[in-house]
């Protein structure tokens, strides 16, 4: 008799973070909501060092980081890895020819890449801070990288406020510290760090924070640094750091760092995260910091084993833009089930297979009509620009821009000409994804219940044939009316839309 082995650990499992300094790679094991680190593999690669003033990735560059991402694939499937995912953040969100060196990096990982905006790392570097140290109450946690900075107050696992500032200890030592380390330099990096924190700053203010993190490479550095100025090297208080920026300043005070094992390469950018924690500090009126060895790759390893829970991020953020734009719930799910049999019945002759798009089709539906809001005319125009725009908690970039490309081509003009590049879908497959929703719209214009067994779609290349039960009708003349007019719109962008009426 085979007894099942209760005891059994969890697969490894697999996060890469791709900073503008470092690629850091973490595979661990997650079970009772507990980390178990296996292995960590971190390369310096100065992806940050090869963006030139026009925002262009330097070719030199990217070999660097394919090099290391070779090595990193070669090391997650010399594990057995299965779940990986890899999430890239400031430099990448700059460069402009970011596609070009995300198919180099691809192929040299054997991975996807996500590119994750500001706020979306700031909640995840959270996330991995909280969920590390088993914080219940109020915590801020502070993380200056290579290019961004996030500063995020939260309460337990929960954020409350959390925002990316463009700054960073490679930015800043480029921009104020390349003609040599001394007061005045240190005084127009803090200034700069301040003017940034400006408008931001009273969200993060409050004496009820029971935990004060800085977390990540510039605060481990600091950890140490401040043992040259300091006996208590526990924690990171401001009086410290103004004692660490006047030894700095001296002939020989950069050299003095690698007494406290801090290496050139951190030495050199060391000054202007020294100039923008001292600012953070000012600003958000904080004495003293603990450091926090977790930070966004273990938030992401904790977000990918809650992805499929109730918790899911994702229903969270759908449900709290649809409560803010007082969404139509019902009528939102029922635009989705047409939707989701639309693409059922046209996954055969249409190869649509990914159930990534699947769910993405569906919370453009769920979150179709936020701009009503704002606007009733044009409102799909309304909900594009907020689903583009807002700090919406578990999509990356191109799923943000695809829910937003799709909403706003959900009504009225179709602009397939001037659909953007995405690199999580083709042209031809995101037309397809519009065609499908721009029907189920259409569908239920009339804001009826609906029997959408009723319906049967079949498709071949640029044909779409609708067939639909008489009895489906509540509005028959002018659902038929709108669904003529879309006809005659596909007829002129070179495709074809039939629909025909059965009588059972």
């Amino acid at each position: 008799m085979n007894d099942l082995n209760i005891d059994a650990k969890p697969e490894l499992i697999a996060a890469l973070d791709l900073g503008s300094n470092s690629f850091h790679l973490i595979i661990a094991r997650l079970y009772a909501d507990k980390l178990e680190p296996f292995h960590k593999v971190k390369h310096r690669v100065r992806l940050r060092a090869g963006l030139n003033k026009a925002n262009e990735l330097s070719y030199e560059a990217m070999l660097r980081a394919a090099s290391s991402l070779e090595e990193m694939g070669a090391t997650i499937k010399a594990h057995q890895i299965k779940k990986c995912r890899v999430v890239a953040t400031h430099t990448l969100r700059e460069a402009v020819n970011r596609n070009a060196f995300l198919s180099l990096a691809e192929h040299s990982l054997g991975f996807p890449i996500e590119i994750i905006s500001g706020s979306e790392e700031a909640r995840l570097i959270y996330q991995g801070v909280v969920r590390s140290e088993e914080i219940k109450d109020s915590c801020l946690v502070v993380d200056i990288g290579g290019g961004s900075t996030e500063i995020v107050l939260g309460e337990g696992t929960e954020t409350q406020y959390r925002d990316s500032k463009n700054m960073g200890c490679i930015s800043f030592t480029e921009r104020y510290f390349s003609k040599g380390v001394n007061q005045k330099s240190f005084k127009r990096a803090e200034v700069s760090a301040l003017q940034k924190l400006e408008q931001c700053s009273h969200q993060f203010k409050t004496s009820h924070q029971s935990k004060i993190f800085a977390t990540s490479g510039t605060a481990k550095a600091l950890f140490k640094a401040i043992g040259l100025v300091s006996e208590t090297t526990e924690r990171l208080e401001l009086s410290s750091l103004v004692k660490l920026q006047n030894l700095l300043c001296q002939s020989e005070g950069i050299s003095k760092l690698s007494l406290v094992g801090i290496d050139d390469a951190r030495a050199t950018v060391l000054p202007a995260g020294l100039a923008i924690m001292i600012a953070i500090m000012k600003s958000l009126n904080l004495t003293s910091l603990t450091f926090c060895s977790a930070a966004l790759r273990e938030g992401v390893l904790f977000e990918m084993e809650q992805q499929n829970q109730q918790g899911d991020t994702r229903l969270r953020t759908r449900q709290s833009l649809q409560s803010r734009y007082h969404v139509d719930r019902r009528q939102a799910q029922q635009v989705a089930e047409t939707c989701e049999l639309l693409w059922n019945q046209a996954s055969k002759g249409w190869n649509l297979t990914s159930s990534k798009l699947k769910t993405l089709l569906l919370e453009a539906a769920y979150l179709y009509e936020i701009g009503q809001q704002i606007s009733i005319n044009d409102f799909q125009q309304h909900s594009a620009y907020i689903l583009a725009n807002s700090d919406l908690a578990g999509y990356n970039q191109d799923e943000q821009l695809l829910l937003s490309i799709i909403v706003d081509n959900g009504r009225k003009k179709f602009r397939r000409r001037r659909l953007p590049d995405i690199r999580i879908v083709s042209h031809k497959m995101l037309t397809r994804l519009i065609r499908l929703f721009r029907l189920a719209v259409i569908l239920n214009n009339s804001r009826q219940p609906l029997d959408i067994n009723s319906l049967s779609l079949k498709v071949d290349g640029r044909d779409m044939v609708l067939t639909i039960d008489k009895l489906f009708f509540l509005e028959q003349d002018v659902t038929m009316a709108d669904l003529n007019k879309e006809s005659i719109l596909m007829a002129k962008l070179g495709y074809k839309l039939s629909c025909q009426v059965i009588k059972n």
